[in-house]
């Protein structure tokens, strides 16, 4: 099920897949501009992940940047967070969840000088998760009732609209793997679903 799902996301992407347009078109642009096809463009943006988290809908808010080859490939960094406590259930008894993630982001653009377009992101990096039967603050330390870390693999098809020269609209479907050692309180299944994401990215990218 896994498999098929990320084979879903790659047919998502390749029809729209075509040889790359001389020009640059966005929706707040009054005339189209020739591409300027720079080595490589720094790029930074902000993220929304949208999940079941413990079969309760949640969100990850989170940072992407690294640079863009040749106006196709990627590459970067990225780091996410809930921005607040997840209020669940475990074996029926209350608990408060917070987990965040960081790592590696890469992937590629089909046609992005059109104004719609798509693309595959591929994030490989460190989650942890704590939780308490009390709210927890949000990024200090403090008592941890479950204590988890290990690795997290998000794959992600996504459609990019070019807002301006200067900004572009995300929006994707990811599906996301996490790995660690002690199931006994959080299982796979608890975390690995599909996500819905989007977000803003910001950049010279004409």
């Amino acid at each position: 099920m896994k498999s098929f799902t990320i084979l879903i996301l790659l047919l998502i992407i390749a029809p729209m897949c075509n040889a790359q347009q001389k020009v640059y078109t966005s929706i707040f642009k009054q005339k189209q501009a020739v591409v300027n096809n720079a080595a490589f463009r720094f790029y930074g943006g902000l993220s929304h992940q949208h999940q079941d988290y413990f079969n309760q809908a949640f969100s990850l808010q989170g940072v992407e940047g690294g640079i863009i080859l040749k106006d196709k490939l990627f590459v970067g960094v990225f780091g996410s967070a809930f921005v607040s406590n997840h209020e669940i259930a475990i074996e029926n008894n209350p608990m408060y969840i917070l987990m965040n993630q960081a790592g590696l982001a890469g992937g590629f653009a089909c046609n992005s000088a059109r104004l719609l377009h798509a693309g595959f992101l591929l994030n490989i990096g460190c989650f942890s998760l704590a939780g308490n039967d009390k709210a927890m603050p949000v990024f200090k330390a403090g008592t941890r009732a479950i204590s988890l870390s290990g690795l997290v693999i998000s794959p992600q098809a996504f459609a990019e609209i070019n807002v301006t020269g200067w900004m572009k609209f995300r929006t994707g479907l990811a599906y996301n793997f996490y790995s660690y050692g002690d199931h006994s309180q959080v299982r796979e299944n608890d975390l690995e679903k599909v996500s819905i994401n989007f977000g803003f990215l910001f950049g010279k990218f004409n």
